[in-house]
């Protein structure tokens, strides 16, 4: 009974110390560009009893746990003999990446931030014979999650994560079109700061003043007139008299157009009147 509840014990602290796993490469692309860690995918089948020891062996041993938050990020590409048990897309996605990478399951490799491969621990153990053996005898020691993330860590020490994609180069003629641009904009930054140039004066006429006995400078409002006449404006107040002065002369004017008027019209009936 003892034993029956340690070894529950035991796969209960393994369930506590199971990873986050990625299944969306594009998210594990983005999380590994942002922490500058590599990628440590892993191909399995959930369903396979030798793929479940694999991960429970490794992957959810607590020394691996700590050393994988610190320093990977996790992708699982997961390949259940019972295909419904996985989306489309998933499924579609994991397909593509054992093709690319040529993957046997259960296996681990490294990549970096682009998808590319890092290292292949089936080739750095000169074969998949020799990388089974390698892996067998990892599992066998007291601590495989220690031992595993010993056996990595010197690939993952020397990662250089992927330089960003230069931006694409600009073509000769964009560049000049921005200079120009550019140019105006500073042109026009400066025309704003100069302070606003003042209206010229002009020339003050004196001869109002002088003819009003002072020494002050006058201004005048022209006529509706073409400007002629026009009115003073001086501290003496002719304004007044200017306008009756006015007034008296329109009213002369027009009398004098109604009489001219008047006799051209007398006149041309005189002439009918002849010659009938």
């Amino acid at each position: 009974m003892k034993d029956f509840f340690a070894l529950c014990c035991f796969f209960a602290m393994t369930v506590l110390a199971a990873a986050e796993w990625n299944t969306d490469f594009a998210a594990a692309k983005e999380e590994s560009a942002k922490t500058k860690r590599p990628i440590l995918i892993f191909f399995t089948n959930s369903e396979s009893s030798g793929c479940r020891q694999f991960e429970t062996t490794f992957f959810n041993a607590k020394r691996f746990q700590e050393y994988a938050d610190k320093n990977l990020v996790l992708m699982k590409a997961d390949f259940p003999t019972t295909v419904h048990n996985q989306s489309k897309t998933i499924s579609e996605q994991n397909r593509q990446l054992r093709s690319k990478f040529g993957a046997a399951i259960p296996s681990t490799y490294l990549l970096n931030a682009n998808g590319e491969l890092y290292v292949d621990f089936v080739k750095k153990d000169q074969g998949v014979t020799k990388h089974q053996e390698k892996i067998r005898d990892l599992m066998g020691k007291y601590d495989p999650g220690k031992s595993f993330a010993e056996y990595i860590d010197p690939f993952v020490k020397a990662y250089v994560p992927p330089e960003p994609p230069a931006a694409p180069a600009k073509p000769a003629a964009q560049k000049a079109d921005e200079k120009k641009d550019d140019a105006k904009k500073a042109d026009a930054k400066s025309e704003a700061k100069k302070p606003a140039k003042k209206p010229a004066k002009k020339p003050a006429d004196k001869s109002a003043a002088k003819s009003a006995g002072t020494d002050e400078i006058d201004a005048s409002i022209p006529d509706e007139n073409a400007g002629s006449p026009r009115i003073p404006l001086n501290p003496q107040g002719d304004v007044q008299e200017w306008l009756k002065t006015r007034a008296a002369e329109e009213a002369a004017e027009e009398k004098e157009v109604k009489e001219a008027i008047e006799a051209d019209i007398e006149a041309a009936k005189e002439e009918a009147a002849a010659k009938k």
